[in-house]
C-alpha cells in the first residue's frame, strides 16, 4: 500500500500521534501518511465514523487506522477489516470502522490477537501505539491479513446505528450530527427532503425560526441564518460569517424539526 491514513482523538498538542507514526515508520520505512483528523472530540465514536466514511469515499486504496477508543484495555477486540476494494481498516471493534466498512464492503475480518505483530510490551491504555499502529504498518508492507490474528465472522462486529430520522405529514425530525469549526450545525436530515423550497420553519434548542434555504452563503446578508445542502448531501444550519451553534446555543445530539 502506498499510504496509511490516520484518524484519532489524540489532539495535536502532545506526542501521541507522532509516536504512532514513528512505530509505523519503524516497521515500514518510507510509508506516506494522510492525517484525516486528530481533533475528533474525545470518545466521539460516531463523529469519527462519519469522518472516516467521508474520507474513504474519495481516497485511493490504502490502510486506514482509527484510534477513538474509550474501551481501550477492556474486553473489546482490536480488529482489521479487508474490503472488496482492497483497503484495510484497523481499529477497535466499537463501531468506529463500520460506516466506512459498509461503504467499501467487508470481505473478511480478523481479531488482532497475534502478538508477533504487536509491540513487545502492550500497554493497557495505548493500543493505538502497541497494536493498531503495528498492524496497519504490517498490512501496508504486504503482510497478509490472516497473519495478524484469528478470522472472525463479520456479523459478530459491533455495529454503529445510523442516525434516525422521523417523518410525518407535517415535519421531519432529526438531530444535530456535528458542529464544525465554523459553528455550522450539520443535521442528520437529507437535503432532498425539502426539495426546491425557498424557506422552511425549523425548531431547535427551544428556538422557532423561519430560515431561507440557499445554495451559497452569499445569498443572505452577513449575520443572517441560512439552511443549505452541504457537501455530504445533508441539511446544515449556518450563520453567514458567524457561528450558528454559538448564537443559538446548540450542542450536538440536539433534536431539530423541519416543518414541511
Amino acid at each position: 500500500m502506498s499510504f496509511i491514513s490516520v484518524l484519532t482523538d489524540f489532539g495535536i498538542d502532545q506526542e501521541y500521534v507522532g509516536v504512532c507514526k514513528a512505530v509505523m515508520l519503524s516497521i515500514h520505512p518510507g510509508i506516506a501518511f494522510i492525517d484525516i483528523s486528530h481533533t475528533v472530540p474525545p470518545y466521539d465514536i460516531k463523529g469519527a465514523a462519519l469522518m472516516l466514511k467521508n474520507f474513504v469515499r474519495f481516497s485511493p486504496v490504502g490502510v486506514h487506522v482509527v484510534v477513538v477508543d474509550p474501551g481501550v484495555g477492556t474486553g473489546r477486540r482490536g480488529i482489521a477489516i479487508e474490503t472488496e476494494r482492497g483497503d484495510f481498516l484497523v481499529g477497535p471493534d466499537n463501531g468506529v470502522l463500520m460506516w466506512a466498512a459498509e461503504t467499501l464492503i467487508v470481505k473478511k475480518v480478523v481479531a488482532l490477537d497475534n502478538k508477533e505483530y504487536m509491540l513487545k510490551h502492550v500497554s493497557a491504555s495505548f493500543h493505538g501505539r502497541d497494536i493498531f499502529a503495528p498492524a496497519a504498518a504490517h498490512l501496508s508492507a504486504g503482510v497478509q491479513l490472516e497473519n495478524l490474528g484469528s478470522l472472525i465472522d463479520p456479523k459478530s462486529l459491533h455495529l454503529l446505528p445510523h442516525p434516525a430520522v422521523r417523518r410525518d405529514i407535517h415535519a421531519v425530525t432529526g438531530h444535530v450530527l456535528r458542529i464544525d469549526r465554523f459553528g455550522n450545525i450539520q443535521t442528520t436530515i437529507d437535503a432532498q427532503i425539502i426539495r426546491e423550497r425557498k424557506e422552511v420553519g425549523i425548531e431547535i434548542g427551544g428556538h422557532k425560526l423561519r430560515i431561507p434555504v440557499v445554495r451559497t452563503f452569499d445569498e443572505v446578508l452577513k449575520g443572517e441564518l441560512l439552511l443549505y445542502k452541504d457537501s455530504d448531501g445533508l441539511l446544515t444550519l449556518a450563520l453567514n460569517q458567524g457561528e450558528a451553534a454559538k448564537t443559538l446555543k446548540i450542542k450536538t445530539k440536539y433534536e431539530i424539526k423541519i416543518f414541511l
